[in-house]
């Protein structure tokens, strides 16, 4: 079995924001594959299903996201599974808009919900498909990271690729499933976003 957790804020008023980037990653999922997120447990809204010929528990924590892990590890304890058997998509500054960047292992990187899920594991080896949001000006200030991270894109552009970088990482994670994770990494972080022109009438 594979548990793939999205990061994110359960509520409307956090739905389209770039921390929620993960939750929209793992709806697009849901809705390539049919299986439905509904059943409430381990603190989280839960959907099971198979893909591909493997199992799949697919976790929206409702703990917000500093506590992510309290979710991700109660799921655990109860399937008895690993760290190599979960997958986490996540928000990431450090990527820009419309790319993604797979790793088996890593520091938080200043992410709460990383930090909170490698505190439970116990390792930062696991996988994750980072989903790119890049960074505000003046990102030294915490601040205005908070402010950053719980806002959509005002930018129509950099909206639009936000958006086809969660898309990408829907396409990754069913990749992943199909073949496996090494062979997602070497297809998608060799991938570089490339805006979409439109055509003015």
């Amino acid at each position: 079995m594979k548990l793939v957790l999205g990061i994110g804020n359960y509520g409307d008023i956090y739905k389209d924001t770039r921390h929620n980037s993960g939750f929209q990653a793992l709806d697009l999922f849901t809705e390539d594959t049919g299986i439905e997120i509904r059943k409430h447990d381990f603190k989280s809204l839960v959907g099971k299903g198979s893909i591909f010929g493997e199992d799949v528990l697919l976790l929206k924590p409702l703990t917000y996201v500093n506590l992510s892990g309290e979710a991700l590890s109660e799921a655990m304890r109860f399937y008895k599974l690993t760290a190599k058997d979960i997958i986490i998509l996540v928000d990431d500054m450090d990527t820009e808009p419309g790319n993604v960047r797979l790793k088996t292992k890593g520091s938080a990187g200043g992410h709460n919900g990383l930090k909170n899920i490698i505190q439970h594991l116990g390792t930062e080896e696991f996988d994750r498909i980072r989903i790119g949001i890049g960074r505000p000006p003046h990102s030294d200030n915490p601040n205005r990271i908070v402010d950053y991270v719980l806002q959509s894109p005002k930018d129509s552009s950099e909206y639009m690729a936000w958006k086809d970088g969660i898309s990408k990482a829907c396409e990754a994670l069913e990749y992943t499933l199909k073949y496996d994770f090494a062979r997602a990494m070497n297809k998608y972080n060799s991938e570089v976003y490339t805006p979409k022109l439109v055509k003015v009438l």
